[in-house]
């Protein structure tokens, strides 16, 4: 009876050894592919840039200090737009880097947007209390986000604005 749990040990005991060895060999696979940048979030996220369906976003950019979209109306009716902004932990100012509140936008604005047509918007101008030009800050991240506001009126209702808000997340090139 002895000699027979003797074996039942060894058996239970070079399951385990195999079963640990794989799952030791898992872990290093796993930590190599992390510590290479493999599994980092900022790799697998798109870029992408997101409005309500009124508005679709074509095509962005951001570099140096502004920040450029195409928009193509998709609303079903003409639409003056007056500013757009973006505001982002990447934006800084420029006497205050760390500064959070500063904002890139198009300034005052008058852009006639027709119903179905693309228009390019380039995100340059400091909003009031910020810097003389959009200054990106480095947040450690390939990616930031940025939320964009656009503020509107019906070409025929002109009197009444509107806003819509939008997300972007791109890398600064």
């Amino acid at each position: 009876m002895v000699a027979f749990n003797r074996k039942k040990g060894q058996a239970a005991m070079e399951f385990l050894m195999t079963y640990g060895w794989a799952i030791l060999v898992v872990l290093v696979v796993i930590g190599a592919l992390a510590y290479f940048g493999v599994l980092s979030p900022s790799t697998l996220l798109p870029e992408k840039c997101t409005f309500p369906v009124s508005l679709s976003c074509t095509d962005h950019s951001v570099s140096g200090t502004a920040i450029t979209l195409i928009l193509q109306n998709g609303a079903g009716r003409d639409m003056t737009i007056t500013r757009i902004s973006a505001a982002s932990e990447a934006l800084g100012g420029g006497a205050n880097p760390a500064n959070l509140g500063c904002a890139c936008g198009t300034g005052a604005i008058s852009t006639t947007f027709r119903n179905g047509g693309s228009a390019t918007f380039i995100l340059s101008t400091p909003d009031a209390g910020c810097a003389t030009y959009c200054q990106f800050r480095d947040t450690g991240r390939d990616k930031n986000r940025y939320n964009i506001t656009l503020t509107y009126s019906w070409l025929d209702s002109p009197t009444i604005t509107h806003q819509l808000s939008g997300e972007l997340l791109a890398r600064r090139t």
